[in-house]
């Protein structure tokens, strides 16, 4: 078996991952550019194959974060959707292949290695041992668009309808993003992890996703505008068979205008009317940790589900107190 990576042949790439049925736009060529092409990024598809027969791919990227902590202790590589794999034993060799080289990259470059389940992984009865990796029980919510928008408007509680339809009351209308506005839509996004304390990934990401993705139609942003002021913006990453809700924001000036439902429900919509069968909330929480994110998604009447996460340390001990950094960080 042989290893590859961030050089094979895309046709054969497309070819391999959309014999998938789950698979999303982080296993694609165009969104490994885009992170290739992005500051704070660097991109490591991992392909295990023998001759030009594909057997295994790992989608890794090392994000680097703005940290007080020093060097490579400030990234970590993630995989933002499942490992994909032939559910065969000569599969199951190569899956480990690749995910040994993706440990190897963690070991040399970051913090920890986290692979963010977007099916389940392993598969059922498979034969690979996870026990180097802590189990997180990360959910997440799954609105199945291919019910149709009137069932899923049905299925919402009169609470989460009037929300909904409040802000076009007053005035807010939600529309896509115009070309300009791309600089005053990120700066939305980041206030608001700002105001969190939380990391926010180097702007650049958006920007290039945006370049590289909007003619082919896998990007779609939109935002909710009052009188000529953005108050909310909605980012989705659509691929495959999947509408990937990818960045979200609001003004917290205008809550009451409530933008994020309005925001949500014209996603959910567009995707019914493209014929897109997913609408991935792209996280909720871990199970038991019942917050704001969470409880707002549980209202559109997915279906909960535990993929969860699986994190390689290293090094634990600077894991340890890189983690209570962070958490002082966060905590603020």
């Amino acid at each position: 078996m042989q290893i590859s990576i961030n050089n094979y042949s895309t046709e054969k790439w497309k070819e391999f991952i959309s014999k998938f049925p789950a698979h999303n736009i982080f296993h694609s060529p165009e969104m490994a550019k885009v992170f290739d092409l992005s500051e704070g990024f660097e991109q490591y598809s991992i392909f295990v194959h023998v001759d030009n027969k594909i057997l295994a791919f790992v989608p890794a990227t090392l994000v680097k974060i703005k940290s007080p902590v020093p060097g490579k202790y400030s990234n970590r590589l993630i995989l933002y959707a499942s490992p994909l794999y032939e559910y065969s034993d000569q599969g199951e060799k190569a899956i480990l292949i690749a995910l040994e080289k993706a440990k190897d990259i963690a070991k040399k470059k970051s913090l920890f290695l986290e692979i963010r389940n977007s099916e389940k992984f392993p598969a059922d009865k498979s034969g690979l041992d996870f026990s180097t990796y802590e189990y997180i029980p990360y959910q997440n919510y799954l609105v199945a668009l291919s019910s149709g928008c009137d069932n899923i408007w049905s299925s919402l509680n009169s609470s989460t309808r009037n929300h909904i339809r409040k802000g076009e009351k007053r005035g807010m209308v939600v529309r896509e993003m115009r070309e300009e506005e791309i600089t005053s839509t990120i700066d939305l996004l980041e206030n608001l992890y700002r105001s969190k304390n939380v990391p926010f990934l180097n702007k650049t990401v958006f920007t290039n996703a945006y370049n590289e993705l909007k003619n082919k139609g896998y990007i779609r942003i939109i935002v909710a505008d009052y009188n000529s002021k953005i108050i909310g913006a909605r980012i989705s990453l659509n691929y495959g068979s999947t509408v990937y809700d990818w960045y979200a924001a609001a003004d917290s000036e205008f809550k009451n205008f409530y933008s994020n439902d309005a925001l949500v429900w014209n996603t959910i919509q567009w995707g019914c009317d493209n014929n897109y069968k997913v609408f991935d909330f792209g996280g909720g929480a871990i199970k038991g940790q019942y917050y704001g994110p969470a409880k707002f998604k549980e209202k559109y009447k997915g279906e909960l589900v535990e993929f969860g996460r699986y994190r390689f340390t290293p090094n634990k001990v600077i894991y340890f107190f890189a983690n209570q950094i962070y958490n002082l960080i966060t905590k603020k």
